[in-house]
């Protein structure tokens, strides 16, 4: 990183945030870089949110793959024309805003409102119903490994 460059944001906390009429979500400011951010956008495998990265975050998917020598030429071009032609570059407007494509809202139950949950180097958008629901199954998970790394 040169002097001139900002660090990645981390993307920590919980938003929630209306779709505006346009299906557009304002992201909070401290999760923006500039005025304009490019992000990809894509459903989880599970189906039940939306995974946002970074362009970063977007290419080292590729360089992992790449650099596994477990997995064969034919999987990579198989899981790299899926993984990649499933999501969706977008880039934010002056006001922080990006467009929710409707199909891939609509995949995943948003209606109205969106929760916005920092993952790190990510972010994801879920709906309040999913986002509540998931919380409670996964404290458990959460305690053990808190216990386990000390915290």
């Amino acid at each position: 990183m040169t002097p001139s460059q900002n660090p990645p944001p981390i993307f920590s906390g919980e938003f929630c945030h209306s779709l505006d009429p346009k299906n557009r979500v304002t992201i909070p400011s401290r999760w923006r870089a500039s005025e304009a951010d490019e992000f990809f956008l894509m459903a989880d495998r599970s189906g039940q949110f939306l995974k946002v990265m970074p362009p970063e975050q977007f290419r080292a998917v590729a360089e992992k793959l790449k650099a596994d020598a477990t997995i064969s030429a034919k999987e990579k071009t198989v899981f790299l024309r899926l993984f990649y032609s499933g999501a969706q570059q977008l880039v934010s407007d002056k006001q922080g805003r990006m467009i929710v494509p409707e199909e891939l809202g609509k995949s995943i139950g948003l209606k109205g409102e969106v929760v916005l949950v920092g993952a790190l180097e990510t972010f994801e958008l879920w709906s309040p119903e999913a986002w509540s629901a998931t919380k409670q199954t996964e404290e458990a998970t959460f305690e053990r490994v808190a216990d386990l790394i000390g915290l």
